[in-house]
């Protein structure tokens, strides 16, 4: 690895003088100066302007005739003025730079004459003629004017193409991968790397108020190589700054149930409210030189849970419990009114402070450093579940007290040596803080903190997971990068150093866990059971030590350029290095020393990236590229490599079908009191592949762009992306498939209509008695990608502003990937048959083949007179929209095992016995359509002009106006199977929930906002 790494740095030292990285705040603008023939013209005088924020960059047209003004500050109110003895001076006004924008403009000097100046550009040009991937900027109007729930900004990330929602926690999916986004705040990464989601997880409200962010950038596909550590996406927020003129802010957002739709599962629409406030400031300390901005914003938010069951196995469509029950009369029904604690209405509230604070130095015309501060936090009692209704018991068995406290803070230097070169080196703090408890009030008196599942219902006990502080997350990262442009080529080198510490203070498991197979199994245990009669199913206990503290050290370099090679054509090309140093366990296996004792760095994570844009027309530009890009290394994953090598944390587990582990376990509803005297092959061991490395994408994109009119354009294009070496595991102990057993396969009646042959494990073939099992994570998924984008945009003029993005897609994956939630932990098996990914291929669960956003903002003015009736009663009104048309997204049917598949299973948890994926296997994956989405969100806002600096906003905003309930959960057991028969259960497909994110809700939510902007 050593030398890996020193042969990268000596190839960056060849090229520059220091050791840098990316710049991914800001934007630039470039252009290229010829005279009436068409010759590019060098030494012409450019300045590069803007007076709110102090800006001026003098530059000189290069012997190409191309100048180069990178690393600028986002924001409004840009000039370009380029002026050479014997020429016209030529000016550019108005122009707005977002972030990652390149805008390259075409100067076409005239000759000195009658006319002194000439003003060519009165506005941002509309197509992007050196644009090479796909991405999307969210701008600050759009920010601030479209209707946005819980002041949450990067909700705004699904209007972005190729993208889709990953659950209902507000997790969103990148071409079909699950998980795999990077999270930057000006450039700096706020990536909670335990869960590689966004700071604070999606449980909270919000990290960063919505007043403290300018803009944000959404990367999809083929962006350049200073990003990285994503496979999926790159989310890059920028926050405000101030400037000479002084603004602020002061709101107030108010919701409560009166305007409130009852959700379609909620048998009552509980009271409910949420008030958020707070304000801004931002000016000049010292005009041109030092400027500040600050932000402070309260929610208090109370919003009871309704929690219920729904299983179609337990209750009819009324509501009445029809479990079969033989035991004692006066058992059934004790164990019946256990699941009386399920039907109650949670009270939850989400009380929450946010901070943030800036400050910009203009130290000199060619220095600029900046200072940072985000604070938030968020406490919720019977928080950890956000949805407004629970119909699987979640609300109760799996819930929490919820505290979450973030805050990030970051330091940059920007520096400009010379007209030629601009460095930036950057320092950001980073520390996620997420710790959960059980209230006890949730504690059942009859059972404690055992976690209880019968009959495939789960959360009838307490979740296994809590309490738990997972993780505390604290990052130190360091970053420089150095732009250097000469002639047509503008050069970019970087480096990248981030120090990731998660600290854990948890064991899964502690408290016990009985499963139950069927309800009069239950039942005779729950209660009047003297002589200690064990009828469970499976009974697992963890052990060991819950404290785990570990370091990843991450390395990145990259080095590009982009290369104006013709007027028309721009390619942008380069290449990423990373590098993960690793943590190593503290502790191994002494019965395998070597697998579980190291866990391998991958040094070979070489990145390169290529991207075109070839301008057709000043109006049309075609553009395309390929490139390669890493994922990080998640601490979820590594926990379970620490935690899970038998020795750590042993967990064990005990078949209660096998004669000698039911003996030794415990009777319901005691627990293990230590994990010595069991038989072997009760405690699992999990261990990283020889050659564990990081999964990685192929991406590739062609479009085309088209500037329809002074303000539409039109951009088609088709976006490919493969998933490679994605986590998977295998059980390398359960040993070969075994003798095959034949199921027969009933109709609702009981006759025979098929039936199907399966290869089997079974306890007899496992290899290392022991064990229970052995697990290798390893690189054995794929994923498959393929979408065609429209995007037309429609620039503010004459009072309307609109954005249309429709995608096509198909996602495919094998070893039945999942969801974001799916990739954390690999101590469970998720594939059909041991190791055989392949089999697994079908839809993703990520699969939306049809997804179209639309938005609109009208700004109408309705007479020209300027008296106060028409400014404050007839004018001044706005009415702003986001529609979402989506298609459904898959879910896969699946079988529930009652007792043992068939006799000497090695486990029971699947019709095959490897206890891994339970979908029933003569069927295809993701063949359950769960609902379709159409959901418009309006906001409608009156503006008094109270003063002529002075403006207040009254706001009414109702998302999902039309009340268009979705489901997005479904009833998914087909079949049971017992004894060898598989008998069909009713209802599957059946809606059960209809969760919504950030509201717990998709039905209608309203609200009210008073708003002053001075």
């Amino acid at each position: 690895m050593k030398k890996v790494v020193a042969l990268v740095v000596f190839l960056l030292l060849s090229k520059c003088p220091d050791m840098f990285a990316q710049a991914a705040g800001f934007g630039s603008i470039s252009g290229t100066v010829h005279d009436a023939t068409g010759a590019r013209i060098p030494g012409a005088g450019v300045t590069v302007a803007n007076e709110s924020k102090g800006v001026s960059r003098e530059l000189v047209s290069n012997e190409a005739g191309v100048f180069t003004a990178p690393a600028l500050v986002p924001g409004p109110g840009y000039s370009v003025t380029v002026k050479l003895s014997g020429f016209s001076d030529w000016n550019a006004k108005n122009i707005s730079l977002e972030v990652g924008q390149e805008i390259n403009l075409n100067v076409d000097l005239a000759v000195a004459g009658a006319v002194s100046e000439v003003t060519v550009i009165e506005e941002t040009p509309l197509v992007e003629s050196t644009k090479t991937g796909v991405s999307q900027v969210v701008n600050s109007a759009q920010i601030m004017e479209l209707p946005i729930n819980g002041r949450r900004v990067d909700s705004f990330v699904l209007l972005a193409p190729a993208t889709v929602a990953d659950g209902t926690f507000g997790l969103v999916s990148f071409r079909g991968i699950a998980g795999g986004n990077a999270f930057l705040t000006d450039g700096n990464d706020t990536t909670n790397q335990f869960y590689n989601e966004n700071a604070g997880r999606t449980r909270i409200t919000t990290q960063i108020s919505q007043d403290a962010v300018q803009e944000f950038q959404v990367l999809s596909n083929g962006y350049a190589a200073e990003f990285g550590r994503a496979n999926g996406g790159v989310i890059n927020t920028v926050t405000r700054s101030g400037s000479n003129d002084l603004h602020g802010t002061a709101y107030w957002f108010f919701r409560n149930r009166s305007l409130n739709a009852r959700d379609r599962y909620a048998t009552i629409n509980p009271a409910e409210s949420r008030h958020q406030a707070g304000g801004s400031i931002g000016g000049a300390i010292e005009k041109d030189k030092l400027f500040y901005f600050v932000n402070a914003e309260v929610t208090r938010r109370n919003f009871p849970l309704v929690n219920r069951l729904i299983n179609p196995v337990f209750f009819d469509t009324n509501g009445n419990f029809i479990q079969t029950c033989t035991a004692t009369a006066a058992q059934c029904e004790r164990a019946r009114r256990f699941l009386d604690r399920q039907f109650q209405t949670l009270g939850r509230t989400a009380n929450s402070e946010l901070g943030f604070g800036k400050i910009d130095w203009l130290a000199t015309p060619r220095n600029t450093l900046s200072l940072s501060l985000n604070a938030l936090r968020w406490l919720s009692p019977n928080g950890i579940q956000t949805q407004a209704v629970l119909t699987n018991g979640n609300g109760i068995g799996n819930n929490a007290n919820s505290t979450v406290r973030t805050r990030y803070g970051r330091a940059s230097w920007t520096s400009i040596p010379s007209n030629t070169l601009v460095n930036e080196f950057r320092f950001g703090w980073f520390k996620d803080r997420l710790y959960d408890s059980v209230n006890p009030a949730l504690i059942p008196s009859e059972t404690g903190r055992l976690e209880l599942t019968v009959a495939g219902q789960a959360n009838l006990g307490i979740s296994r997971d809590y309490p738990r502080l997972n993780p505390s997350e604290q990052r130190f990262q360091f970053a420089d990068n150095l732009s250097w442009i000469q002639g047509r080529h503008a050069m970019k080198f970087g480096f990248d150093f981030s120090n990731t510490q998660d600290y854990l203070n948890i064991r899964r498991g502690q408290f016990g866990s009985y499963t139950y197979s069927t309800w009069t199994a239950f039942a005779q245990d729950f209660s009047d059971n003297p002589a200690g009669v064990k009828r469970w199913t499976n009974f697992s206990q963890t052990f060991g030590n819950p404290i785990l503290d570990f370091t990843t050290r991450d390395f990145a370099f990259f080095v590009q350029d982009q290369f104006r090679t013709t007027p028309k054509l721009t390619l942008n090309y380069g290449v990423r290095y990373d590098y993960a140093q690793l943590p190593q366990p503290t502790a191994s296996n002494p019965d395998y020393p070597k697998q579980t004792g190291t866990i391998h760095s991958p040094t070979k994570n070489f990145a390169p990236r290529f991207g075109f844009a070839y301008s057709m027309s000043d109006k049309t530009v075609v553009r395309g590229g390929y490139g390669i890009f890493f994922a990080r290394f998640q601490g979820a994953v590594l926990q379970t490599l620490f935690f899970s090598n038998g020795v750590y944390q042993p967990a064990v587990s005990l078949n209660g079908t096998v004669a000698s582990e039911l003996t030794n376990g415990p009777v319901f509803p005691n627990t293990l009191s230590s994990n010595s005297n069991l038989p072997t092959g009760s405690v699992d061991i999990v261990w990283a592949a020889p050659n564990f490395k990081s999964p990685y994408t192929q991406q590739g994109d062609l479009s085309i762009e088209r500037q329809l009119t002074q303000h539409i354009s039109l951009t088609l294009g088709y976006i490919w992306s493969r998933g490679v070496s994605l986590f998977t595991n295998q059980d390398l102990n359960v040993g070969p498939a075994g003798p095959p057993v034949t199921y027969r396969i009933n109709d609702a009646s009981g006759s025979q209509v098929g039936s199907y042959t399966t290869p089997t494990y079974r306890l007899a073939s496992r290899v290392d008695g022991r064990y229970r099992r052995i697990i290798q994570v390893e690189n054995g998924g794929n994923s498959y990608y393929n979408g065609l984008s429209a995007q037309l945009k429609k620039r503010l003029s004459r009072g309307f502003e609109a954005s249309v993005a429709y995608t096509w897609s198909h996602a495919i994956d094998t070893a039945n990937q999942g969801g974001g939630t799916n990739a954390l932990f690999f101590d469970t098996l998720r594939s059909t048959f041991n190791g055989d990914y392949a089999a697994d291929k079908g839809s993703s669960q990520l699969d939306q083949r049809h997804r179209l956003a639309v938005t609109t903002i009208v700004q109408p003015t309705f007479t020209k007179n300027t008296g106060a009736v028409a400014k404050f009663l007839v004018n001044n009104w706005q009415l702003s929209q986001i529609t979402t048309v989506a298609s459904a997204q898959p879910a896969t049917s699946t079988v529930r095992i009652v007792g043992s598949p068939f006799t000497g299973a090695a486990f029971t948890g699947s019709m095959n016995g490897l206890g891994g994926s339970n979908r029933v296997p003569f069927l295809p994956f993701s063949n359950l359509d769960i609902d379709q989405v159409f959901r418009t969100d309006a906001r409608l806002s009156k503006l008094l002009p109270v003063r002529e600096n002075v403006k207040v906003y009254l706001n009414f905003e109702a998302f999902n106006i039309f009340n268009h309930i979705s489901d997005t959960f479904v009833f998914t057991e087909a079949y049971s199977a017992t004894n060898g028969v598989l008998t069909p259960t009713p209802r599957v497909g059946e809606g059960n929930q209809s969760q919504g994110f950030p509201d717990g809700t998709n039905a209608r939510r309203a609200q009210v906002s008073l708003r002053v902007v001075f």
